[in-house]
């Protein structure tokens, strides 16, 4: 029986962590060779009439520009306008913006878009929302949609991918960005997966050697050029194909049978002893082959 799960991608960082989630998810399913079954369902809708997969997501953000990319990349045709919402001014950095400014504006159209996605599904498991909560619209509208779907669909279990940010981080406002969001995700989230954006650059440092070593081995030198040109112009793909990684492999038991075969809500049944302790830490070995980008968009 298929068990779906909707994304919900809010502001920046949400939308390039879900844009490498969706190209790694097509792939894996590919690789199967399967067209559509049950376990491609989980995150992907087959329209009938225009015969072409659709994702199971959500697209927010109060600026235009990744949306935009996303459209006009090899990923476009897995959205449409029916699962967009943006504006153009940003938030500003602003948790406050995003939380009460934009909110006003577009809870009831967020929501009309849940419930939209909601009715294609046969066995909704879980709302799975990918955000920052270091900028304005990932911590202040994020945390704000959180809220919304816990007080309108409170039996449906709430996942969220939190990114908190470096201490380095060149936004300012970014720490107290972070501690208002965290009230709210606290409060009504039913699980949180913290990723520490300090930490993925530390581990892209570490293994940056050895992944230039065993793509060099593999690939060859000559596609070494290539993959530099594309770091320059996508300096956060590393970064993003690791949390991809890690959502691809969280949701590998509820999506295809075997042994292992649990719904993605027996993680919060076995690992959080009370509903407010819902924070929990994640690992991934090995990082090589997640890094290597040649291994991801050319295999």
């Amino acid at each position: 029986m298929p068990r779906e799960i909707i994304t919900i991608q809010v502001g920046q960082c949400g939308n390039q962590i879900g844009w490498r989630f969706w190209d790694l998810a097509l792939r894996e399913h590919a690789s199967r060779g399967i067209l559509f079954d049950d376990a491609m369902s989980s995150f992907f809708l087959f329209d009938d009439k225009k015969k072409l997969l659709k994702a199971r997501s959500i697209l927010i953000d109060m600026e235009e520009g990744v949306i935009n990319q996303i459209l006009k990349s090899d990923l476009g045709e897995l959205f449409d306008t029916t699962q967009l919402v943006n504006d153009v001014s940003g938030a500003g950095n602003n948790w406050a913006n995003g939380f009460y400014e934009y909110s006003k504006t577009y809870s009831n159209i967020i929501l009309e878009k849940v419930r939209k996605n909601l009715e294609n599904c046969d066995s909704p498991q879980c709302f799975m929302l990918m955000h920052s909560i270091g900028g304005g619209t990932g911590s202040g509208l994020g945390s704000n949609i959180i809220k919304l779907l816990g007080e309108e669909y409170s039996d449906i279990f709430k996942f969220t991918i939190s990114v908190f940010p470096s201490k380095d981080d060149d936004v300012i406002t970014s720490p107290y960005n972070a501690i208002l969001s965290l009230n709210q995700l606290i409060n009504c989230a039913d699980c949180v997966l913290p990723i520490d954006n300090q930490s993925l650059l530390e581990i892209c440092e570490n293994v940056e050697k050895q992944s230039k070593k065993i793509s060099k081995n593999i690939f060859g030198s000559n596609n070494d050029n290539n993959m530099k040109e594309k770091e320059k112009k996508k300096p956060y793909d590393k970064m993003n194909s690791i949390i991809s990684h890690l959502l691809s492999d969280l949701t590998c038991s509820m999506r295809f049978e075997g042994t292992l075969n649990v719904d993605i809500n027996d993680i919060t049944m076995n690992l959080v002893p009370f509903p407010r302790q819902h924070f929990i830490l994640s690992s991934l070995s090995p990082l090589y082959h997640v890094l290597d980008q040649k291994y991801i968009f050319n295999n």
